[in-house]
């Protein structure tokens, strides 16, 4: 590993760095040659003279274990690395780092869809979701979700079934599965596909962190396709940062009188796909058998 990403990987787990604290950092030396010789003074223009923020960071910039630390199991992306998926280097906020276990040449594929929909599925909604994979799979079709209970889960583990490849992305570190209940779902994406997060692996997911993984499940593919969620739900948030990254939106038509269906509806109403067999999808795409 090149001194580079590792002063990255290092930076990565540093108390108080987010997303635009990266930002300022690379913005400034892009090549992190000063990373190790900036004054106090620097990080806490840095920190907006935070003391609460720029003293923690600052234990953890001088701790020598975190300069040096390696996940031996785990692949650690950059933006720059040849593996770090081209389509997400074109969203709002790309990841600066991807930490991912499993088949790395799942994020070269072209074919890639996000199946999303709500945690509290009808039987219409399973039974939707269980008819229209089997077909994608044996097209070649990858399987992305983001491990939650639901829609998510039931897309990964019926993928799994049919012997498909499966991309899920976590919100927190892979030492927090979450919800704890899908550990044994997430060890076996790992075997058979590709588990991945851009949060280092010890970092415990907090609510904030579940629409910033959204990004990158729509990120990564070239459709979603929801199944069932209400209105305003986190469903429509990724439908949303699918539609600004200039995805295709699909959506399975559902009950007119059922509260999940309305997300799907309105998407369908405003231009989505309808969705009532796997061909819909795979004769948009021009995969044919």
């Amino acid at each position: 590993m090149n001194h580079w990403k590792q002063k990255l990987i290092h930076l990565d787990h540093c108390h108080g760095v987010g997303w635009q604290t990266m930002f300022k950092i690379l913005k400034d030396d892009p090549e992190l040659e000063q990373l190790y010789d900036r004054p106090i003074t620097y990080w806490q223009q840095i920190f907006s003279h935070s003391p609460l923020a720029t003293k923690p960071f600052l234990l953890d910039l001088q701790n020598t274990s975190l300069k040096t630390i390696i996940y031996p199991n785990i692949h650690v992306l950059s933006f720059l690395d040849d593996f770090y998926p081209k389509r997400l280097t074109e969203i709002y906020r790309a990841p600066w780092l991807l930490y991912c276990v499993g088949d790395l040449s799942l994020l070269q594929e072209r074919n890639i869809l996000a199946i999303i929909g709500t945690r509290k599925p009808t039987d219409h909604g399973v039974a939707a979701t269980k008819f229209l994979i089997p077909d994608l799979v044996d097209k070649g079709v990858i399987i992305v979700s983001g491990l939650a209970k639901g829609i998510d889960s039931i897309a990964e583990k019926c993928a799994l079934m049919h012997n498909g490849k499966v991309i899920s992305v976590i919100a927190g570190g892979f030492e927090h599965i979450y919800p704890r209940e899908n550990l044994g779902l997430a060890k076996q994406i790992m075997k058979q596909g590709l588990l991945l997060s851009e949060y280092p692996p010890t970092t415990a997911p907090q609510k904030w962190q579940f629409p910033m993984r959204n990004r990158i499940i729509s990120g990564i593919s070239r459709g979603v396709l929801v199944v069932e969620g209400k209105k305003r739900s986190g469903t429509l948030i990724t439908v949303q940062q699918g539609l600004d990254q200039g995805k295709d939106i699909f959506a399975v038509p559902g009950n007119i009188f059922a509260k999940e269906a309305e997300g799907p509806l309105s998407l369908i109403k405003d231009g989505a796909k309808l969705v009532t067999h796997s061909d819909d999808i795979l004769y948009e795409w021009d995969i044919k058998n």
